[in-house]
């Protein structure tokens, strides 16, 4: 009897769930059924858990002449939790991208003031007309992307309610970036249709309702079934989440041998589309989806998609590519399906039926469709990553507004993961056209290009951040600013390194469990390090503590001390972050052998010796030394080879110092996190005195953050000299530029200290300067000491006469700088002061100030300058003063062809009683004032000469007409712009009683100027030659007109 009612109970619990077999691609609703192996009540992640189920019924028409989302909604919900609910939230994420929304104010908080597009403007982003209860209206509450809804009556636990929802939701294309997109399509209208209803909002055990304003980033959705029909114009080609239920009908057979994308594989990339389906406004086709086990459906449509398809096993990969595209777009489908293949075997089996990858000028993802771009081969990272978010995101819905790790991070993993078991440890790429390019042409790791790059340079500045944060709250940034990008590449690396703490074998065995326990399920991340530690029966709360929950970094050194009767390994923790340790010892006679060293009772399965734990953290036991048994002796002892580790500064990772010597290409290439890079070039140079210059640079550096150097060396042959030099014995023999800077990171963030020592051109000049910065490099304080001693300045100089030989200018520098955006105006404020320092044969001071601003006037480039400097002192180093026309003997000397004579003809230098036709940037930059010496006048006679001076103010404008005047030519680029210039300066010291009347008449100019660039190697500093044109003067010369022809030239750019 007791057997009886048990089955009878057991059926009558079935049939509540549902009177029909399990079957997720097809109506009717089998989401909730005992059969559906993926339904969280049938697979609980653990005692307690519950979560909400949706089923949505959405009919929406898609009208392509006006970009307008007409839809009808219905929405029943259910109440799984334990709690009554008097009210529910849905979340209308195109509310984002209008004025005064959060999103908007965000970006004005960031400095950007963008523009809308039309129905942007008018704030029409999803529009909720109608919203009903059993037929009932309810009453409503918006705040920007958030919509409160009122209940008629409280929703009580296990029971559910139906909304109907009619709303409208608007595409657009303004300056926000968005994810729900039209745009034309070769004279189409190219659809992506995402976020695009009113959607729920998440109640959760954690947080109950999740009501988090869209700011341009994450999402959170519950997973249920949705049933959507979509109707398009005819000719349109749709694909979206869910099975195509009338897939006979809308796209039978004939039309789809039409739309394979083989049928274009040699079609010329990005030539107009053919027409297959004749556009009529008034014939349409309606798409039909129904999708089970997913919390958010998406769409696109264009109709010059063209059809790819791959199967593995019983999942299909379909790729849709638009057809100028699809030539370079014939391996998609397949890609996508071994993509599928290898996450299924590796982390655990896809449950969906398909996937899309589609050439949507995107990257995103959504259930079953991924919105992707770009070409074979340098595609396939993001069809990797897009389809590895099926599985992170997709199958395992974390609510990734909260904490992004769990699926961004988890996906940028199965990223690298995926490029090395499909292509191979280098990534695919196409090699160089050029033969220079490609002689030097380095093969990039996948597992750099997608994880430890972007990791070790954050890293290793010490400005990864916590990723355990609201991926919101990322230091308020935009984008992936801020440090949000961490959330993808830390992430990564920390499981790369659970990996190397694991072993692999346990590692993939325990990713697999939290795959299969939290799919179709919410986790956080509590769960995953849970499932983690539960299947491994391992303690590593302290791997994921320091991982996740802080900011320490793995940052270890080895050493080998070797005497006359023993060899000691030293290995050295230098950071915060603990963790065990895979050496390999090389031995003299080239053996190998491989160690362990646990960091506490657990020990992975490996090949390895094991040796006696180190156990410690922060300040605890930071040194581990051993002294092995090697017969033959110690050679090299290097941590972990196979570089999962993560270790911020790799050269020390080597007894020997990971290091790497090569030719400098000065081509760019990423730099190399395992080494620390040593460069060699010669460097050939010429000047009128010392003739041809051979010489050599060597430049080094870690990640361009650790100790930085760069020396040249030239031999000065006095051969090609200048024939009409004196005393061509007399030049120097030799010449050397040698700086070299690092990070204090060890002691005070932000902070670097730079050395230099030169002698060039007769000048000894040495400097030393410690600099603090913010973290957006916004904000820089500079002092430095500073030293120049000339020793000739005839024949090497183009102004000898105003540079004193054998004296010191011994100087202490102090300089302030903030860079700011406002609105559409970008620039830059510096403070400085210059004072002579001890030992100096000279005595001034002078302060400064510099504003530069960028701004658009008209929708032209509009620059300018604003430049104060007040200057005291009885003794002024001449090459320190202030000039008029430009810049001091100083800023020439910061120019390879200004500080020495030999590109610059004598014709066109001087100072006199009229212009000269050479100009270097600097000082109070009255271009149309070169060479001249600027007199003072009273009463009809000169009471002082004014082309330098102590104390002055000028303004510089420049307006850019490239848009209208632009020009390349032999691959350079040809600017033109209008300038305006104006200033005073003064040669007495200011007080409070002559400064009204010590400074000369105000001067100024205008005119007309070109700037051409002449580019070398990519590294290399582009040549700037620049001709201005000062047609005006206010004050010209005697015997000169106010207007008139004149000319000069320079070798930079004014400001």
């Amino acid at each position: 009897m007791k057997k009886n009612l048990l089955i009878f109970f057991i059926l009558l619990s079935i049939s509540g769930y549902s009177q029909n077999k399990y079957n997720p691609l097809d109506k009717p609703n089998t989401y909730r059924n005992l059969d559906n192996p993926n339904y969280w009540k049938n697979k609980m992640p653990h005692k307690g858990y519950w979560q909400q189920d949706i089923h949505y019924n959405i009919k929406a028409e898609i009208d392509e002449e006006t970009d307008i989302i007409d839809a009808f909604e219905k929405l029943t919900y259910w109440n799984n939790s334990p709690d009554t609910i008097d009210f529910v939230f849905f979340h209308l994420y195109q509310n984002a991208f209008q004025p005064d929304s959060y999103y908007d104010k965000l970006q004005k908080e960031n400095g950007k003031n963008p523009k809308y597009g039309k129905y942007e403007e008018k704030k029409l982003g999803t529009i909720v007309e109608r919203i009903t209860i059993n037929g009932m209206n309810v009453e409503t509450l918006l705040d920007n992307t958030i919509l409160k809804v009122n209940l008629i009556e409280p929703l009580f636990p296990n029971e559910k309610i139906n909304f109907e929802i009619k709303f409208k939701t608007y595409f657009d294309s303004g300056e926000v970036r968005r994810r729900m997109k039209s745009y034309d399509a070769w004279g189409y209208r190219h659809y992506n249709g995402v976020h695009w209803y009113p959607r729920i909002s998440v109640y959760d055990a954690k947080f109950g309702w999740t009501t988090d304003q869209h700011l341009g980033r994450e999402f959170y959705g519950n997973f249920g079934t949705f049933d959507v029909e979509l109707t398009f114009a005819s000719n349109f080609v749709v694909e979206a989440t869910g099975n195509l239920i009338n897939r006979n009908e809308v796209l039978p057979e004939d039309l789809r041998k039409k739309l394979n994308v083989k049928n274009f594989k040699d079609k010329p990339f990005n030539s107009p589309p053919s027409t297959i389906i004749e556009y009529n406004k008034d014939e349409h086709k309606t798409w039909k989806y129904h999708a089970e086990n997913v919390h958010d459906f998406a769409f696109t449509a264009d109709p010059t998609y063209r059809i790819g398809e791959a199967r593995w096993e019983d999942k299909v990969c379909y790729s849709l590519v638009q057809e100028p595209h699809a030539s370079k777009w014939q391996n998609a489908a397949d890609f996508g399906a071994e993509c599928l293949r290898v996450f299924s075997e590796d982390f655990g089996r896809y449950i969906w039926h398909k996937v899309i990858v589609a050439d949507a000028r995107d990257g995103m993802e959504y259930p079953m469709i991924t919105l992707d771009g770009g070409t074979d081969p340098g595609y396939r990272d993001l069809l990797a990553h897009e389809i590895g978010h099926m599985w992170f995101f997709g199958q395992v819905g974390n609510n990734e507004t909260y904490r992004a790790l769990l699926d961004e991070g988890f996906t940028e993993f199965l990223t690298a993961w995926a490029m090395i078991k499909i292509d191979g440890e280098n990534v695919i790429e196409d090699l160089p056209k050029n033969s220079y390019r490609k002689k030097f042409h380095k093969p990039q790791k996948a597992i750099d290009t997608e994880v430890y790059n972007a990791y070790i340079e954050s890293a290793t500045r010490k400005t990864d951040p916590i990723i355990s944060t609201h991926s919101d709250c990322f230091n308020g940034a935009l984008g992936h600013g801020g440090g949000y990008r961490q959330v993808y590449y830390k992430t990564a690396t920390m499981l790369y390194n659970l990996q190397y703490v694991l072993g692999d074998e346990l590692f993939l065995d325990a990713m697999k469990y939290y795959f299969n326990t939290w799919k179709i399920a919410h986790p956080y991340n509590e769960d995953f390090r849970n499932a983690i530690i539960q299947y491994t029966d391992v303690d590593l709360n302290w791997f994921f503590d320091q991982w996740l929950d802080t900011d320490k970094r793995l940052d270890y050194s080895v050493k080998l001390k070797k005497s006359p009767n023993s060899e000691k390994i030293v290995f050295k923790r230098k950071s915060r972050m603990q963790m065990p340790i895979d050496f390999t010892v090389i031995a003299n006679d080239q053996k190998q052998y491989n160690y362990h060293i646990p960091n506490n009772w657990f020990v992975k399965e490996t090949d390895a010796k094991v040796l006696p734990k180190w156990h410690g953290w922060d300040k605890l036991n930071p040194k581990y030394e051993i002294s092995l048994d090697i017969p033959s002796g110690i050679n090299e002892v290097i941590i972990d080879p196979t570089t999962r580790f993560g270790d911020i500064y790799m050269p020390d990772n080597s007894s020997k110092i990971n290091k790497t010597y090569s030719f400098d290409h000065l081509l760019y290439q990423r730099a190399d996190w395992r080494n620390y890079e040593v460069k060699y070039r010669p460097n050939l140079w010429w000047n009128s005195y010392d003739g041809v210059k051979i010489g050599i640079n060597l430049n080094g550096n870690y990640l361009n953050h650790h100790h930085l150097f760069d020396i040249n060396f030239w031999l000065n042959t006095g051969q090609l000299q200048d024939e009409n030099v004196m005393n061509k014995e007399n030049y120097d023999l030799y010449s050397y530029k040698m700086n070299y800077n690092t990070n204090l990171d060890n002691y005070m963030k932000y902070a670097r200290i730079k050395l230099s020592t030169n002698f060039i051109a007769g000048l000894y000049s040495n400097q030393m300067s410690f600099s603090k910065y913010t973290l957006d490099k916004k904000n820089k304080i500079n002092i430095g000491l500073v030293s120049y001693y000339r020793t000739k300045a005839e024949n090497y100089m183009l102004y000898p006469q105003l540079w004193n030989i054998n004296k010191f200018n011994n100087r202490i520098d102090l300089s302030l700088e903030h860079k700011y955006n406002l609105k559409d105006i970008s620039g830059k404020i510096e403070l400085s002061t210059m004072s002579s320092a001890l030992f100096s044969d000279y005595n001034y001071n002078k302060f400064i100030l510099q504003n530069t601003n960028n701004t658009t006037l008209f929708d032209l480039k509009l620059k300018s300058r604003i430049f104060i400097q007040i200057g005291t002192g009885d003794n002024w180093a001449s090459e320190s003063k202030l000039y008029f026309a430009g810049g001091n003997n100083e800023d020439l000397m910061n120019n390879e062809f200004t500080r020495s004579t030999g590109f610059i003809s004598n014709e066109y230098l001087g100072f006199g009683s009229s212009l000269n036709n050479f100009h270097h940037s600097g000082g109070l930059n009255l271009r149309g004032y070169a060479g001249y010496l600027v007199p003072q006048e009273n009463n009809g006679n000169i009471e002082s000469f004014n082309y330098s001076g102590k104390s002055g103010a000028a303004v510089n404008l420049e307006i850019d007409l490239s848009k209208y005047f632009h020009v390349h030519f032999m691959n350079n680029e040809l600017k033109t712009y209008i300038f305006g210039d104006a200033g005073i300066i003064t040669n007495e010291d200011i007080n409070s009683s002559n400064y009204s009347d010590i400074f000369t008449d105000l001067r100024a100019d205008a005119g007309i100027g070109f700037t051409y660039s002449i580019k070398g190697l990519p590294k290399m500093k582009p040549l700037v030659v620049r001709l201005d044109l000062p047609f005006l003067l206010n004050r010209p010369p005697a015997n000169e007109e106010y207007l008139e022809f004149r000319w000069l030239f320079g070798v930079n750019k004014l400001f």
